[in-house]
């Protein structure tokens, strides 16, 4: 039986229409916004320290922006969650990113208050300004919260489930900066709304997918009893991570590859690995150990003359793979040959995450639909959230 997409499309759909009501926001609010950051990133050449605090989604999608701020050679990014380097040094510069689309975060709030309590500059993204991160930052002397607002009149909310919509926005909002930041120019913001646009339009293309095959690749996705075990590296990592996290609020068992309890591949498993280029050598190694080990491999990638898609051809597996379409002036940016986690060029390590973007806007689309098909409710969802 052949599976009704149409979720999908729609899901698609609202998602495209958040990200060009970020081109929305006004000018001048990007441009102090830009100001901000530039002014922290070039006012001296000492070391400084960005530390990204959020939780869940919203978390990988502020690291993304904090890795690509390592192109800056007196920025050091750093995160709660890294286990070598991430406590407040108060001999350097520090700069405070914190990110809660609630602004309720129990786990956010906390850290912002032990910022102000160590006297830190903070920086909040937040929807909600009738929050109390919002409060507490707004009230802060060296703090200062900017707003991005939930896109009015949504009726199925579970379209973009579980605070997609915000966690997509940062995401897209932090990477439309990126080239405002790089050039420099404080007086001049155009770039920004040029890389909305860009996002927006690649993010139209996923509505080319053939249905036919989009039906079959969630059938053969979704029916079967085993684990799921995405991966990725990188700013690619991230976006695994994220849909990770939704299938298992989708009541599926999940895992990182390279997680500390994710156990063998077995026969009935889905591997998920994730990667624009298709050349990752860490990519190539875990479908190679999946398929051996009998489990089903989903790739998610942009490159078709890759590595990865010789070798889905060779074992018969090409409709396992889903090609995500960008525009002819990105495809380029995804020839990388030989990558891996010590090693890339550093025009893949600094380029705006144009595939990840749309494999976050993807992934959200296959939630959406799959929830539809399993006839699962957002309020299921939350039931697993943690």
């Amino acid at each position: 039986m052949m599976i009704a997409t149409s979720t999908f499309y729609e899901s698609v759909e609202i998602q495209q229409r958040y990200i060009q009501q970020l081109g929305e926001i006004s000018s001048d609010k990007i441009a102090e916004f830009v100001s901000l950051l530039i002014g922290f990133f070039l006012d001296g050449h000492e070391t400084k320290l960005i530390y990204g605090i959020a939780e869940g989604r919203s978390a990988l999608a502020l690291y993304d922006f904090l890795q690509q701020s390592s192109k800056y050679e007196n920025i050091t990014p750093l995160t709660l969650d890294d286990p070598i380097r991430r406590y407040i040094d108060p001999e350097k510069n520090n700069l405070i990113i914190a990110a809660t689309g609630s602004g309720e975060t129990k786990s956010v709030i906390r850290y912002l208050e032990d910022a102000f309590h160590m006297q830190v500059p903070v920086v909040l993204i937040t929807a909600n300004i009738r929050s109390r991160a919002y409060e507490m930052v707004t009230n802060y002397d060296n703090g200062y919260a900017f707003v991005i607002e939930p896109l009015k009149g949504i009726d199925r909310k579970c379209l973009a489930a579980l605070g997609s919509e915000f966690e997509l926005k940062l995401a897209v909002f932090l990477n439309a900066l990126i080239p405002e930041l790089y050039h420099h120019d404080r007086g001049d913001i155009h770039r920004y709304y040029k890389q909305i646009d860009h996002f927006a339009s690649n993010a139209a293309l996923l509505k080319n997918i053939e249905s036919d095959h989009l039906g079959d690749w969630i059938d053969r996705l979704l029916n079967r009893r085993g684990n799921y075990v995405v991966d990725g590296v990188g700013r690619s990592g991230f976006a695994a991570k994220a849909f990770g996290m939704r299938l298992t609020h989708l009541g599926r068992n999940v895992f990182m590859r390279d997680g500390p309890t994710t156990p063998a591949f077995l026969r009935g498993d889905a591997y998920i690995p994730l990667s624009g280029s298709g050349n990752t050598r860490e990519i190539i190694e875990g479908v190679v150990k999946a398929k051996l080990h009998g489990a089903d491999v989903f790739p998610i990638m942009i490159n078709i003359d890759s590595r990865l898609s010789s070798l889905m051809d060779s074992w018969g597996y090409s409709k396992n793979v889903m090609y995500l379409p960008l525009s002819l002036e990105d495809i380029s940016l995804y020839w990388e040959q030989d990558m891996s986690k010590i090693m890339a060029t550093k025009s893949v390590q600094t380029r705006p995450s144009i595939s990840e973007i749309n494999t976050y806007v993807f992934t959200n689309a296959i939630v959406a639909q799959s929830m539809d098909i399993l006839g699962i409710s957002e309020q299921y969802l939350k039931r697993i959230h943690v």
